[in-house]
């Protein structure tokens, strides 16, 4: 019997427990690791890294997606914070020279500092298998920071998945597809079976891949951004005039704001393109307001 076919027989038969390591599986983690060698082998390809890469893998786990990464690219960052997998994936990883693993929550690390050593010295991208639980936080933190990503390829949710890739109109468009699409060039690359992961989940998976847009915008004007689309969607069911004329701060402006980034009050949030919330901000600065996010 082939060695990977004995290895997803153990896990199997362990998964609602451990590991065939020992290592307990945390629900409240969000933990469902990849075990699919055909699927694992995919993302490679997909990914395409090249020896002149510095990838940062969130979610490292037990080093199935590391291992692959580490024998192609200049630099990995392999990131836990599972204590109790660290040491496996120091095990996998000790025969690799530029392979790094980094104990955290994603959500609180340093990204600024752990990556700086690398920018302008290697190509900047970022892969994983989100836990569960903070995929969507780890995604905005991400395409949020100001650093030179390539790209990023991610494991999600399905759900997650279709609401980031989401056209205006349709029933899973909201501020996480806008805010996504705005940052980034986004694409869901194909879908994985809950049979593929130990602990096996309930809902499948799928793979999504963001293209950072080379242009960015000036933090103020970011924030004014941010500020418009959060108000837009926070009473889904209303129109955009009601939604932004219910805000604290765009309340007092809000008609004067829809004229002049010519939008008709009637229609609502998950009507707008992208390109209509990137024109509510212009509008917002145009008036030399002051009440952006965060005045």
């Amino acid at each position: 019997m082939r060695p990977a076919v004995i290895e997803q027989q153990l896990w199997g038969r362990h998964r609602a427990v451990s590991s065939p390591g020992g290592v307990s599986f945390k629900k409240r983690f969000g933990q469902h690791f990849l075990k699919d060698t055909g699927v694992l082998d995919r993302i490679i390809r997909l990914i395409h890294p090249q020896e002149t890469d510095c990838i940062l893998e969130i979610g490292a786990g037990d080093g199935a997606l590391s291992t692959r990464f580490a024998l192609r690219v200049k630099a990995l960052l392999a990131v836990e914070m599972d204590p109790d997998w660290l040491a496996v994936l120091e095990r996998r990883l000790s025969g690799y020279p530029g392979a790094q693993v980094q104990a955290g929550d994603i959500l609180e690390m340093d990204l600024q500092g752990l990556l700086k050593p690398f920018v302008g010295h290697a190509v900047l991208r970022a892969a994983g298998n989100l836990p569960y639980n903070i995929a969507t936080a780890a995604i905005e933190r991400l395409i949020s920071l100001r650093l030179p990503f390539e790209d990023m390829t991610f494991m999600v949710q399905y759900e997650v998945a279709r609401r980031i890739v989401a056209a205006p109109g349709s029933r899973d468009y909201g501020q996480l597809s806008a805010y996504c699409q705005h940052v980034s060039e986004v694409s869901l690359a194909f879908t994985v079976s809950p049979a593929c992961f130990v602990p096996r989940p309930k809902v499948k998976s799928a793979v999504v891949v963001f293209r950072p847009h080379q242009r960015r915008w000036e933090t103020a004007l970011e924030r004014r951004f941010l500020s418009v689309l959060k108000a837009a969607f926070a009473y889904r069911r209303k129109t955009i005039a009601n939604s932004l004329g219910r805000d604290p701060v765009l309340g007092a402006i809000s008609g004067t704001l829809l004229e002049r980034a010519g939008i008709e009050g009637m229609r609502r949030a998950e009507e707008l393109a992208v390109e209509e919330f990137e024109n509510l901000a212009r509008a917002l600065a145009s008036m030399g307001s002051d009440q952006d996010a965060g005045k």
